[in-house]
């Protein structure tokens, strides 16, 4: 059984991380943050235009990992997420399981009774049983080893996770594992066949968070009392006029690329990175004078602004 390890894992990929944080604030909170990073000496490795940035020193962060009172693994903190090696939890935590490792593609692939795990490193999203869960610092390889966040890899056992912020430590319960249901099951395939191609028809050329932005954005539709009630109903609404324009071009019909797919799935288990946005506009082709006016700016992310 092939091993995790390899001198030849993909390499972690900071620009796109730090890119993707900055994105996610208000562009005032950014400046405000480079600044200070200027200021305390380290511009080096977080300005956006630089293509270098000095590796963090993972073993200054390590964060005990305990499965049912036992300590399996010390995972790693970057940033605000904590990270561990597949292989240390599966192999504690899953039944039976073979790990593979595919050289050509950088994918580690787990497999055991009712579950097929893929991760790919460098990748944003860790895929389960037909099910995508977002991972926006990536899919890392940490001292030789492809980790992910713990929090995501403990939804796919539907096991509990607790932080014990005295012992900086995390616990998880894992007594009665079970594998989480697959894609056909979970979803509603009238929602992601909708959803799907609504992010395609309109961000199909973006970076995967602007697609999930975009997705977000239907969502937060529905869920707002001044809009439909269902996926469907948000994309083709003209009470107040057309909103999404590809519904009149025929965009909308057009086949999703494999991201659209990957980015509708993720906004169906609940991920959300512009918190109650309800609009988005490309300010180079659309009539951004009037969300800046009444609606309050949230993020810029890929050619999109975003507006609650």
């Amino acid at each position: 059984m092939p091993l995790l390890t390899s001198d030849n894992v993909g390499i972690l990929n900071w620009e796109r991380i730090m890119k993707h944080r900055l994105k996610s604030k208000i562009s005032i909170i950014c400046a405000v943050c480079l600044l200070f990073c200027i200021a305390v000496g380290f511009a080096g490795a977080y300005a956006v235009n630089e293509t270098e940035y000095d590796e963090p020193d993972f073993d200054a962060a390590e964060i005990p990992l305990y499965i049912n009172g036992i300590k399996v693994a010390d995972g790693v903190k970057v940033f605000d997420t904590t990270y561990v090696s597949l292989r240390a939890f599966v192999e504690f935590v899953g039944e039976q399981t073979d790990i593979a490792w595919d050289e050509e593609t950088s994918t580690v692939t787990v497999t055991c009774e009712g579950l097929e795990l893929n991760a790919t490193s460098g990748s944003t999203y860790l895929s389960a049983n037909g099910r995508c869960f977002y991972i926006p610092y990536g899919i890392l390889n940490i001292n030789g080893s492809i980790s992910v966040p713990v929090r995501e890899i403990a939804k796919v056992f539907s096991v509990d996770i607790e932080w014990d912020e005295e012992n900086s430590s995390v616990s998880i319960c894992a007594d009665e594992p079970s594998i989480i249901e697959g894609g056909d099951d979970f979803y509603n395939l009238d929602d992601l066949y909708w959803l799907a191609r609504l992010i395609n028809a309109e961000s199909g050329n973006q970076p995967m968070d602007g697609k999930i932005a975009v997705g977000n954005v239907v969502i937060n539709r529905v869920e707002d009392p001044s809009c439909p009630d269902s996926i469907y109903s948000v994309i083709f609404d003209k009470r107040y006029g057309v909103q999404f324009s590809v519904t009149e071009t025929g965009g909308i019909y057009a086949e999703p690329n494999d991201e659209s797919l990957i980015a509708a799935k993720i906004c169906l288990e609940g991920y959300n990175i512009v918190d109650e946005c309800i609009y988005f506009v490309n300010p180079e082709i659309g009539a951004y004078s009037w969300f800046m006016q009444n609606r309050v700016y949230v993020a810029t992310i890929g050619e999109h602004d975003f507006y609650a």
